[in-house]
């Protein structure tokens, strides 16, 4: 017997977002790429620059290239690197606006219990991306 597979309002609320926001994610990666790479805006640090001292960690790649690190990014998004590397930060952003969406459906439903958790989620996802907490790395 064939089952058949229903997909409530959270779901498609959420997928609904997901879709859009993820090809736009896209977008702005491949914008980003094709500005850095073919130097269409000023960079700090050339592709063949951070290739050459690709093998440092972070915290290292950050005192031999003029790279910004933690937030210093935003202040510089006129420049190609750092472009590339905002569409990266709006893509991993994304789960963020799908749980923000679904928060009307769960309330509308009052399904008070999946409300506080999905806004918990945010929180911790915030608090982790804005470096409040850290995991000793």
């Amino acid at each position: 017997m064939k089952q058949e597979l229903h997909a409530n309002r959270v779901q498609l609320a959420y997928a609904s977002v997901l879709s859009w926001t993820s090809s736009l994610g896209i977008f702005f990666i491949v914008a980003g790429y094709v500005a850095y790479v073919f130097r269409l805006l000023p960079s700090a640090a050339s592709p063949a620059e951070v290739a050459l001292h690709w093998h440092l960690r972070a915290t290292e790649l950050h005192k031999v290239v003029n790279v910004p690190s933690g937030w210093n990014w935003i202040a510089q998004l006129g420049r190609g690197d750092v472009l590339s590397y905002a569409s990266i930060v709006y893509l991993s952003s994304v789960t963020m606006f799908c749980l923000a969406v679904i928060i009307p459906v769960f309330l509308k439903e009052k399904d008070r219990i999946y409300t506080v958790l999905t806004l918990l989620q945010i929180a911790v996802l915030g608090i982790v991306a804005a470096g409040l907490v850290s995991g000793g790395h």
